[in-house]
């Protein structure tokens, strides 16, 4: 998951021309009419989702909006009225600032007076350059090869095309870059499919399948070989080609063809646009006539020299000369790189990659079988509605889509990369499960398709540190197994016994995770100042192995929760007490073996029964604002909402403000899954944006209830660099600073609500 959420895209590319991404109501019915559209590749409604998401590096990998010939299908059968094929017109223009290095090609594009200013001084570069350093001019004949010597000439043409290919294929290297970005292709795969670049370059040749002129591609055809071949004949054979007198060489032909060509075909696209025949030309930009006026010019001033040589008449032929080539050079060095006719290169590269990366990409090495073997056949009622995409917070700082994992899975379409890796992007939040109208357990799907993956040796490397560590210290963090209650310190945690009420099981992560100490000892002792009788199985812990489970670990997963099961059966645990919501959604749903004989109870379900019965009484004011973050195992998986909040709200002086994005809606904080051991950028990471709502409402603290959640807030809490606006505090720190102790003669000693580490954890 490379890929970031840049908040200025949609601005960036409407200064191309693109004026109707917020019309986009993602209906899919353009991509119903578009025939470059098939199941795996939704065109155009996929590139306008990545402008509205802002998923840059998404669209500079798309070599989809080249492909685009504009044939006006979309825009016909837009319900909203937007103008796809226009959008994709404005969307090539940007991409073409994007792989120019330089930053020309977005000055010229974005401003006429750095375009014809650019345009104006290479012209005045060659005037100037005559003017000082022609040859001898002689007046009594025509002699162009004393006034400008081939040598001379040939000398230009060189370093003219060592300047026109630099900036040329530097800047489609890096589109080559872009695009291919993560794929991996054989060599010969690049050789054998060149010939699509090729003929794609020099005829266009989709025009015949789409667009409202399908002799567009003649024309092109035409002019492309009207072009090459005076490049040809300037830069190759120039010593033929540039004769004196009346003296004639057949090269003279092709220069007859190319001047014709270029005329007649400039001046009838010239037609075409100022007539406005098709819809492609009613919103043209400037760069879609520059170098065709240009071009035109070249051509008209060649046959004006031509002539003027002709007529023997030696002065007008050297003027004439210097104004042909003041004409061309600026258009080959400026437009050629910079500006439209760039298009002309990039369409048909842009083709060559898509079709190397098609045949490149492999199958998915799961299959539907096996998939509906695992959890059933309940997936494949997909409505393909696209609710769990919208709905799924990934999106809010990459591209995730279930819907596309579900459909292609369905199809038997899906390949390596859009199933098999896509399904490790997932943080197993459970917003789509929530949310499907189906009722589809798509976690589940997502685990099915992970379990496959592991058992086929296809695990991402970020993972195999953690699954290495559960097998052999029965946690993931890599601590070791007598290290395990080393959190409690100073705590008189006894182990269980049988008369205990409930058996308190760390996490992993409170266990091994110094930052979360602190948070950890909070519990045990309000535990005692209320009067339960509790115990630790202590070091013989294992993982509840949650995480395995969701990262489709199934041996792993097997094995830890029989050793848990042994253990709590062989101690006679009647109640399991958790600190993380991971540790009961295991205990409650995924230990079948314990159902019936032991139940799995989260701490903030018992705090708030505590004080419920006043048990637990608060009592000193803990002055601050605080927000709530509704850990998604705990919430979404589980339904336990309020609990946590009327924990807070019991507690003096304490203002409990809400997110946005609460309960149900809760934003991931990006722990589950295996999220906790990926590293993201600062860009991709769900716990940067959650602190940045919490930090919207004004909130001092961000209190919650799950070591991951708190891991993970606290590294985006230092990554933001806001320790001093706002802590991360576990509910239960927050309840130990309030709570009196049951004879209601002492109270636990104030603290300073000053936000450290010494008061929360961060």
């Amino acid at each position: 998951m490379n890929e970031s959420v840049d908040a200025k895209l949609y601005q960036e590319v409407a200064q191309f021309g693109a004026t109707d991404m917020e019309i986009c109501m993602q209906c899919g019915i353009c991509s119903a009419s578009c025939p470059l559209s098939s199941g795996n590749n939704p065109f155009p409604r996929k590139i306008y989702r990545y402008l509205q998401l802002g998923l840059k590096d998404k669209l500079l990998k798309s070599p989809e909006p080249w492909l685009c010939y504009y044939c006006g299908e979309c825009n016909k059968d837009c319900p909203r009225g937007a103008e796809p094929a226009e959008t994709m017109m404005a969307t090539r223009r940007w991409l073409t600032t994007q792989y120019d290095w330089t930053g020309l090609a977005k000055r010229l594009y974005l401003s006429e007076k750095w375009e014809f200013g650019a345009l104006g001084f290479v012209s005045l570069l060659i005037i100037l350059l005559f003017t000082f350093f022609h040859g001898p001019i002689i007046t009594d004949r025509v002699a162009v090869n004393s006034f400008a010597p081939v040598a001379w000439i040939e000398i230009g043409d060189l370093v003219m095309a060592a300047i026109l290919s630099t900036f040329l294929l530097s800047n489609a290297f890096r589109m080559f870059r872009f695009i291919m970005d993560g794929t991996k292709v054989p060599f010969w795969l690049y050789l054998t499919q060149a010939k699509a670049f090729v003929l794609h370059f020099l005829t266009q040749k989709r025009w015949r399948e789409c667009g409202e002129d399908r002799s567009r591609w003649i024309k092109h055809l035409l002019l492309v070989t009207g072009y090459l071949t005076m490049m040809t004949l300037v830069i190759v054979f120039i010593r033929w080609f540039q004769v004196d007198g009346r003296h004639w060489h057949f090269t003279s032909l092709f220069g007859y063809y190319a001047t014709a060509v270029l005329l007649i075909i400039t001046v009838e696209m010239f037609r075409s646009r100022r007539k406005k025949q098709e819809t492609i030309h009613r919103y043209s930009h400037l760069s879609d006539w520059l170098f065709l006026i240009l071009l035109f010019f070249t051509a008209f001033t060649g046959i004006l020299m031509h002539l003027v040589r002709i007529a023997g008449w030696p002065m007008g032929t050297y003027v004439m000369y210097v104004i042909h080539l003041a004409v061309a050079v600026p258009m080959l060095v400026i437009e050629v790189p910079f500006g439209k006719w760039s298009h002309l290169f990039y369409r048909p590269l842009a083709v060559f990659l898509a079709t190397v990366k098609e045949k490149a990409s492999k199958d998915s090495s799961v299959h539907v079988e096996d998939v509906k073997a695992e959890i059933g056949e309940t997936f494949l009622t997909c409505l393909q509605c696209g609710t769990c995409t919208s709905i799924c917070p990934v999106n809010l700082i990459s591209s995730y889509s279930p819907r596309q994992i579900l459909r292609q899975l369905a199809m038997k379409t899906g390949t390596e990369q859009s199933v098999d890796q896509a399904v490790w992007s997932c943080f197993t939040c459970n917003a789509c499960g929530v949310n499907c109208p189906r009722g589809i357990p798509i976690i589940e799907v997502i685990k099915a398709v992970r379990g496959l993956n592991v058992a086929g040796g296809r695990i991402p490397e970020s993972f195999e540190a953690p699954l290495n560590s559960l097998k052999e210290n029965g946690n993931p963090w890599g601590g070791l197994r007598e290290n395990r209650t080393e959190w409690a310190k100073d705590l008189d945690l006894p182990a269980f016994k049988a008369e205990h009420e409930y058996c308190l099981f760390t996490c992993c992560t409170t266990a091994y995770d110094p930052g979360i100490r602190k948070a950890g000892q909070a519990l045990p002792r309000l535990l005692e100042y209320a009067g339960v009788s509790f115990g630790s199985l202590g070091t013989e812990e294992n993982c509840c192995g949650d995480q395995a489970h969701k990262i489709g670990a199934g041996d792993i997963f097997s094995e830890l929760s029989r050793k848990n099961t042994e253990l709590f059966l062989r101690a006679d645990v009647r109640k399991i007490l958790t600190v993380s919501p991971h540790c009961l959604n295991a205990f409650k749903n995924l230990y079948t073996d314990l159902r019936g004989f032991a139940g799995a109870e989260h701490y903030s379900e018992l705090l708030d029964r505590l004080l419920a019965e006043g048990r637990l009484k608060p009592a000193l004011e803990v002055a601050s604002v605080v927000t709530y973050h509704d850990p998604c195992y705990l919430g979404r998986h589980n339904g336990i909402y309020e609990a946590p909040r009327r924990v807070l709200q019991s507690i003096p002086g304490l203002k409990l403000v809400e997110m946005t994005n609460n309960r149900e809606s809760s934003l991931c904080c990006g722990g589950g899954g295996g999220g906790a051991w990926n590293d993201f950028p600062y860009r991709q990471n769900l716990g940067v944006l959650r602190i940045k709502e919490a930090l919207g409402t004004g909130a001092e603290m961000i209190a919650t209830a799950c070591p991951y959640c708190i891991r993970m807030l606290d590294h985006a809490v230092r990554e933001l660099r806001v320790e001093k606006q706002i802590a991360v505090c576990d509910l239960a720190e927050l309840l130990l600073r309030s709570v009196m102790v049951r004879d209601e003669t002492t109270v636990i000693g104030h603290i300073d609500l000053g936000i450290s580490r010494e008061v929360c954890h961060v």
